[in-house]
């Protein structure tokens, strides 16, 4: 059984303080009264790299951006306190910004960081900035990227489950997906769902790269999916979930899962990043980067435990 998620500390890495209440704050703010968790607002300033009597401009005018921003984080966290949430604040320089908020994990341990997915214009949909793809590949800690405005009142939870391991994701990160997903359902009196996305078969099939192909039959085609469908039911099962709480979607997962997350009118989909390469870097899996931009509700993305 894997261990629950805790919510003891939250951090919250913003962008810009001076935006006061953001989605990302009240989102943070929700969570602490319904967990007691305590929240950390923390900006990180990009320092400079120029030399000389122009580093010397330039470290004054940070000096001067910092003091700024810790106002603005203050006077925010004020708000908060008057909730009763016990609030820190926090103004770190450094370069690159993920790497400030990377420390800033280390140093304070959170059981959980937050970071918020931004509009460049009115028409445009979320986008993630390198930034945040670095915190996705190296945040110890499940990362919530909130993409939601609305408040989370009795949300679907979405947990985007891979039973068969595909390209190399650790068997054990079904049981961490799920375990955080219903984590947040519980705190949130939200209601836990299952996904897997899967490919169906083609019409044909290459026999070898670059030769001939091999027509797949009804018959090669029924069993194919009766296959997937048993083993995703069993490994839902193992996890406590009825079937009328699962879905096995047959399509492209770029597509299906935004329009699943849409119709269950999710708040939050759950989905892991896994070990890609023999860098060990750590890259959200298939079903999630070309996903990302397209969900509306906020994500979670968790990783294997090491």
């Amino acid at each position: 059984m894997t261990p629950a998620l805790k919510f003891d500390r939250i951090l919250v890495a913003l962008a810009n303080p001076t935006a006061g209440m953001t989605s990302g704050v009240r989102r943070a703010r929700d969570l602490a009264h319904a967990t007691g968790a305590s929240v950390e607002l923390f900006n990180a300033i990009c320092s400079s790299e120029s030399s000389g009597s122009l580093h010397a401009a330039a470290e004054q005018f940070t000096r001067l951006e910092a003091s700024q921003n810790r106002h603005a984080l203050e006077q925010t966290a004020k708000k908060l306190r008057r909730e009763e949430i016990l609030v820190t604040t926090t103004v770190q320089t450094g370069y690159p910004v993920h790497e400030s908020i990377l420390r800033q994990i280390k140093l304070t341990k959170p059981d959980l960081v937050l970071i918020e997915a931004h509009k460049h214009n009115v028409f445009a949909r979320f986008l993630l900035t390198q930034t945040d793809f670095e915190l996705i590949r190296h945040c110890p800690v499940p990362l919530l990227i909130v993409k939601g405005h609305a408040a989370w009142r009795s949300p679907s939870i979405l947990a985007a489950l891979d039973p068969f391991h595909s390209k190399d994701k650790p068997s054990k990160l079904d049981e961490v997906i799920i375990g955080a997903a219903r984590a947040f359902a519980e705190k949130t009196s939200g209601t836990l769902h299952a996904a897997h996305i899967f490919k169906p078969l083609l019409p044909y099939l290459p026999s070898v790269p670059g030769t001939t192909l091999i027509e797949v039959s009804g018959a090669d085609k029924r069993t194919y999916e009766a296959a997937v469908r048993k083993h995703f039911y069993e490994a839902v099962a193992r996890h406590g979930l009825p079937k009328s709480k699962a879905h096995l979607i047959g399509g492209d997962s770029m597509l299906a899962l935004p329009e699943l997350a849409h119709t269950l009118r999710a708040g939050l989909v759950v989905m892991g990043a896994v070990s890609r390469s023999a860098l060990k870097r750590l890259f959200i899996g298939s079903t999630a980067e070309h996903v990302l931009d397209r969900l509306e509700c906020d994500v979670l993305i968790v990783k294997p435990k090491r």
